[in-house]
């Protein structure tokens, strides 16, 4: 059965007021399966003790616990030197993913899969990179990267992101098409005039990418929207990978 988890992005409005991304989960009712948090939206001081609520909720509540890190992957074709930083963080806290967007990469080099490789397998934690909204993410090259990272045996998984296509005036169902093998994670969102937007207010056919989206892969909302909307747009998800 497809999973369904929210990226901490759906409270945008609460948390730019000043709440927390713990404090919003805590209270949320909504049925899911986990969560994703935002590196970049903890607050250096209490981040630490955040992360120590966050995992005891998960633990409390049964749900995925994962992680977007607000950096790339590759800087100038080298591995990030902070990423082994982020594997600690998750295996201290009990997360068990990371995600990341590819960045500056050329092609991958057989090393350098070896080398994420073993930090995936020392850690315990999934890695998944992203399609960035940008020069990084074109279509082509997010395919050869892939099909690279599949024939050096790479354990790294691959976040379709179903609305950064929008932004360098590429199709995310011909994306979809072409990526879908790799995928390890749909990122879903929609879009309309470069703005996200409820599932059926924008311009993609998502429910094509549901229906055809392995039961194992699992599907995390990531657009600001209010509770009464999640709630909606949960239950709608929900009803299209039932159809």
């Amino acid at each position: 059965m497809t999973k369904i988890l929210i990226n901490t992005i759906v409270f945008q409005k609460e948390i730019h007021s000043g709440q927390s991304q713990y404090a919003l989960l805590n209270q949320l009712t909504a049925k899911i399966a986990g969560f994703e948090v935002r590196g970049e939206l903890f607050k250096p001081e209490t981040k630490h003790d955040e992360l120590v609520q966050l995992q005891q909720l998960a633990e409390q509540r049964h749900w995925e616990f994962r992680y977007s890190i607000p950096e790339c992957l590759f800087i100038k074709s080298e591995i990030n030197p902070n990423l082994e930083s982020h594997f600690k963080l998750a295996q201290q806290f009990g997360i068990t993913a990371l995600k990341i967007s590819l960045g500056e990469l050329e092609h991958i080099t057989a090393q350098q899969v070896s080398l994420l490789n073993q930090l995936i397998t020392t850690y315990q934690v999934q890695l998944n990179i992203e399609n960035e909204p940008n020069q990084n993410g074109i279509l082509n090259h997010m395919a050869m990267i892939c099909l690279e990272l599949t024939n050096y045996n790479s354990l790294t998984g691959y976040t379709f992101d179903s609305g950064n296509w929008y932004w360098i005036n590429e199709a995310p169902l011909t994306a979809w098409h072409q990526l879908a093998p790799y995928t390890t994670v749909l990122h879903l969102k929609n879009i309309q005039a470069q703005e996200t937007v409820l599932l059926d207010n924008g311009l993609t056919p998502w429910r094509q990418l549901c229906e055809s989206l392995s039961p194992n892969i699992p599907i995390i909302l990531e657009y600001p929207m209010s509770n009464s909307e999640l709630e909606s747009e949960l239950t709608l998800v929900a009803s299209a990978l039932e159809a």
